[in-house]
């Protein structure tokens, strides 16, 4: 199979989420036998980040366009020129890595949606920039509607949702999981121990919360409830990883020094913070799939998340899961874990088992079965 995989290049360095799912999915299908995989990208994307991001990505194989990224996929949603082919003649599958449109002529069109999230309620919040989105959404996923021949998507709750809004989707749906990089299994690195001794994190007891405040992520019901916790557990500090969206900055900020924001974190960083953390909080109102519930697992550290949108569906029994609206629920689940060194031990060796199912080389396999039946 000749695959032309079009990728963002700017969101596979320093990447969470998509970005993260892109990159692994393109190096494990390129380490399987029967493909010859080539990259479309961003030709000024690729000389700024992949000096950064370094094999196996310098080695791929290139086709480029000239115009910049937004400028290109508008030609291509307004005129369908050019064609991938014109990129790569010989090309039998084209897979867009996210949610975006390649015209193709000969070949077949598959593309990665990972939620539905923009057209849910109370999933994002209300302003001009979500209503922007909505709209940019609604075109790019009826003009896929229309020409894609194949959707990857990351969880059967994702699959169920874009298939409420978009019910000629249904049948040409695919799920494949998502997976944890073998790196979080394995033990805290020395760049990582150095990490937490700059942080001052070595010694004191902490919650992660991964992926930052915003109101996606329950940002509200964190704000209101750390307080509360941290009153019950002096000691203890809440670490918060990756942007987080104003004015919840401020507010944290507000707190004092119990709440330490971090900004974006290597992955070597951030596997010591989970390593390191007593408990991974994950009290998202929405998510495809929830990646920080993974990897946390497989970090052997407990996870107390939400019980609503992909969370059950990925978490199986091995993390605690309570409602995203009760802020009480969340605080006597974290507590039981902190004081109850037991039924601590016991969730984290069911975290690690239950991560274990997940590995990018299955999931790039099963995606790789369902794009052959296309050629």
């Amino acid at each position: 199979m000749n695959l032309l995989a079009y990728v963002h290049l700017r969101n596979i360095h320093g990447s969470t989420g998509a970005g993260r799912v892109a990159r692994q999915l393109v190096e494990h299908l390129d380490r399987l036998p029967g493909i010859d995989m080539r990259v479309l990208a961003d030709a000024g994307h690729h000389e700024r980040i992949i000096p950064l991001v370094g094999r196996p990505w310098l080695d791929y194989r290139y086709q480029f366009f000239r115009r910049e990224t937004s400028k290109q996929q508008a030609q291509w949603f307004l005129f369908d020129t050019p064609t991938a082919e014109h990129y790569w003649p010989e090309a039998d599958v084209v897979f867009c890595t996210g949610e975006s449109y390649v015209p193709v002529k000969r070949a077949r069109l598959a593309v990665t949606l990972h939620d539905a999230a923009f057209f849910e309620r109370g999933a994002h919040r209300a302003n001009s920039a979500f209503w922007k989105q909505k709209l940019k959404w609604k075109l790019l996923y009826g003009k896929l509607a229309r020409r894609a021949d194949l959707f990857h998507t990351v969880s059967q709750f994702s699959a169920e949702r874009l298939a409420h809004f978009f019910p000629s989707l249904r049948s040409r749906l695919r799920v494949v999981h998502n997976a944890v990089p073998p790196r979080f299994f394995e033990s805290v690195s020395p760049a990582g121990q150095e990490y937490l001794r700059k942080e001052e994190l070595c010694t004191t007891p902490f919650i992660l919360l991964p992926r930052g405040l915003a109101h996606r992520k329950n940002a509200e019901l964190v704000l209101r409830t750390w307080p509360i916790l941290k009153e019950r557990h002096r000691d203890l500090q809440l670490v918060v990883t990756s942007h987080c969206d104003e004015p919840f900055v401020s507010r944290a900020r507000a707190l004092g020094s119990s709440v330490k924001l971090t900004g974006f974190v290597s992955d070597e960083a951030l596997c010591s913070l989970y390593h390191a953390a007593r408990v991974v909080w994950f009290p998202s109102l929405y998510e495809g799939f929830g990646l920080p519930v993974l990897e946390a697992m497989a970090c052997g550290t407990p996870v107390v998340a939400s019980n609503s949108s992909s969370l059950p569906e990925i978490s199986g029994n091995a993390a605690t899961l309570v409602s995203p609206d009760r802020g009480d629920q969340h605080i006597e689940a974290i507590s039981a874990l902190l004081d109850d060194h037991v039924h601590r031990r016991e969730q984290c060796e069911r975290g690690i088992e239950h991560a274990r199912r997940f590995t990018w080389a299955a999931s790039a396999e099963r995606l790789h079965g369902y794009l052959s039946e296309l050629v």
